[in-house]
């Protein structure tokens, strides 16, 4: 069972219709208070605000993978350890993925390649890093090997 819910701002009345929708940007909130209304899904029917709230939550995203690739950046010295690099570059994959599977339809072509292109770079970065990174483990391995003679 759906339902619209309107306020009208002139009598301040509250109207609730059964609605049936099968088009629109769902969201599922994840935080539930003791005293509400439950809503276990919200669908978003008008496409320009569809398309600012996904577009608020792919440039959040964007962000918190330039922020996580920065912080990698300050925090990894020589130590060995390559795992946020690669939970970094394995998250960057997934919102890539997402945008083109899910949010292309309530973007457009133009803000989903521009989105696509920026997080592209941050992939290019964090591959170019791992390889650094192997490479050096490798040079490091080949010296403690050394050379065993008679």
């Amino acid at each position: 069972m759906r339902y619209f819910i309107e306020k009208d701002n002139d009598t301040k009345e509250i109207v609730y219709m059964e609605y049936d929708l099968k088009d629109g940007y769902k969201v599922c909130p994840k935080i539930n208070k003791d005293d509400a209304i439950e809503v276990s899904k919200i669908v978003f029917v008008n496409p320009s605000l569809s398309e600012k709230i996904i577009r608020k939550k792919v440039d959040l995203q964007i962000k918190h993978l330039l922020d996580t690739a920065f912080n990698l950046d300050i925090n990894d010295g020589d130590d060995g350890d390559n795992s946020g690099t690669k939970r970094c570059l394995m998250d960057a994959e997934r919102l890539k993925l997402k945008i083109i599977n899910d949010y292309v339809k309530y973007l457009g072509n133009s803000y989903a390649s521009l989105s696509i292109k920026k997080i592209q770079l941050i992939i290019d970065a964090l591959r170019t890093r791992l390889i650094d990174f192997n490479k050096k483990l490798s040079n490091v391995h080949e010296e403690n090997r050394g050379r065993k003679g008679r």
